[in-house]
């Protein structure tokens, strides 16, 4: 048990930004300030349409869990959400599209659900209409169910990739005249972590990670390829993937705590960072796998390396790292996808900093300044990119627990916004960091996968008792606004 409580740790104000001369309009009129969601986390309508199942649809109903059937509604009332964007003053909007919404079955030579595409693109437009720029995710992990029956989905890269590229080659056609910045997968650890912990969790094993890892990344690089060869030249848009971490220090100064925080780093994000930037897989990964299965082919290899016009990073939290390497065997699930190596968010009986929600995340700000400095160092400065803070945001204990009018105070999750956004804005001003973008996770308090809808992220409320799904902002949101209002330069 921690010495400090969260009530102990003193809260930070906007006034940190906002009060800070030096700060002010430092930001390029260009920023994209913006809210970010999933579509299986809002949207709802899960069978609406002529939508099919996505593998969380069946596994959530399978499993009597919390599930996405409603969600949030967003599929029903998008036009409420987008005058929550327009009050929230954000020039971007990060959605995801529902890959078994457009096309139900999911194959490259199955049919379109042109409802699906309809909805879509109708909220494109309207978003233009408004004045926010789209931002979209081709992928945020609602996998169409029948490629899982068919063949695995991601285990089987020889036939998912083809199956991938066709979706994203569908959205390309028919959104890419308006969409000009694409992000083609979210949080591709993650994604293998849901599965070692759930899906899978009853037959997963190191060979079928491997498959993971590779279907993700061919995924991604042959999408990008695709958008390069045929539709960026017309289109000028921009394509990447968001990469998730959270960052991981040392404990102390002894060489174990120092490798084993290198090696989570690694295995968190080096594992899908350091192909694409770098054309090999980090050197710790080849000690946890079989290189021979691991490696791509040389073919492969020209395909992956490179395949960033940006770079999209989530982030939300930071540890320590004790030194400590856990064994494979009878390793948890988390464990199993993030790495071995042992980490705490404590030190001296002291917390990292505020806790979340079941410790997702802890408030530590000034991990992610160093965090960022170690992305520009070993993956934006060789390249020459710029990077979008993609999500970050935070979940306040005990929130589920308050009624409406005392969880929009919000006072912790404003704290954590002051922190982050501040560093990473030094983080550009003094280290000379080409960020590009931040997008707070979320709009709106949604479905968190597996903890369900007892976390929440969101800037909004939604109260899913009512029958309108009633939103109802949140301070964070306005102070949000304030903001960014303070740090984008007017001319």
């Amino acid at each position: 048990m921690s010495s400090l409580p969260n009530d102990s740790i003193p809260l930070l104000t906007e006034d940190i930004i906002t009060g800070d001369p030096s700060l002010k309009g430092v930001l390029p009129r260009d920023f994209a300030y913006a809210a970010s969601t999933a579509s299986f986390q809002i949207e709802g309508g899960w069978d609406a349409d002529g939508k099919g199942p996505g593998i969380w649809d069946v596994y959530m109903h399978d499993n009597n869990l919390a599930n996405g059937d409603e969600a949030v509604s967003s599929y029903h009332l998008w036009r409420e959400d987008i005058k929550l964007l327009k009050l929230y003053g954000v020039n971007t909007y990060r959605f995801s599209i529902s890959w078994p919404r457009v096309k139900p079955l999911g194959g490259k030579d199955d049919p379109v659900n042109e409802k699906g595409i309809e909805y879509y693109s109708n909220l494109v437009d309207a978003l233009l209409a408004e004045g926010i720029t789209p931002f979209v995710t081709i992928f945020h992990w609602d996998t169409p169910y029948e490629l899982q029956k068919r063949y695995g989905e991601f285990e089987c890269p020889d036939q998912l990739v083809y199956d991938f590229v066709a979706y994203a080659r569908l959205l390309f056609e028919r959104l890419g005249d308006r969409v000009r910045n694409w992000i083609t997968i979210n949080e591709p650890v993650i994604y293998e972590m849901f599965h070692v912990m759930a899906i899978k969790a009853d037959r997963w094993t190191d060979d079928m990670a491997i498959a993971y890892t590779k279907s993700l990344l061919l995924a991604h690089a042959r999408t990008v390829d695709l958008y390069r060869r045929e539709f960026q030249p017309t289109q000028g848009g921009q394509i990447g993937i968001t990469l998730n971490i959270d960052f991981v220090v040392p404990i102390d100064d002894s060489p174990a705590a120092i490798e084993a925080a290198q090696d989570a780093i690694d295995h968190m994000l080096g594992q899908f960072a350091d192909p694409i930037y770098h054309g090999h897989f980090p050197e710790s990964m080849y000690k946890r796998f079989d290189r021979t299965k691991l490696d791509f082919a040389p073919e492969e290899w020209a395909v992956v390396k490179g395949s960033n016009d940006f770079f999209g990073l989530n982030h939300y939290s930071t540890f320590y790292a004790t030194g400590e390497v856990g064994s494979l065997e009878g390793a948890s699930a988390r464990d199993r996808a993030l790495g071995l190596q042992v980490r705490v968010a404590e030190k001296d009986g002291v917390p990292i900093g505020r806790r979340g929600e079941r410790g997702h995340p802890y408030d530590v700000s000034w991990g992610f300044r160093l965090l960022l400095q170690y992305l520009d160092k070993r993956y934006l400065k060789p390249s020459g990119h710029q990077l979008y803070v993609t999500e970050n945001g935070y979940a306040i204990e005990g929130e589920t627990k308050l009624a409406t009018e005392d969880a929009v105070q919000d006072k912790a999750r404003q704290s954590y916004y002051a922190g982050y956004i501040r560093e990473a804005v030094l983080a550009r001003t003094e280290d000379g960091i080409d960020i590009a973008g931040y997008m707070a996770w979320s709009l709106m308090d949604n479905l968190e996968w597996l903890q369900g809808y007892n976390s929440r992220f969101g800037i909004t409320c939604v109260d899913r008792s009512s029958p309108d799904f009633t939103r109802t902002p949140k301070e964070s949101a306005f102070m949000l606004k304030r903001v960014f209002n303070y740090l984008i330069a007017k001319e």
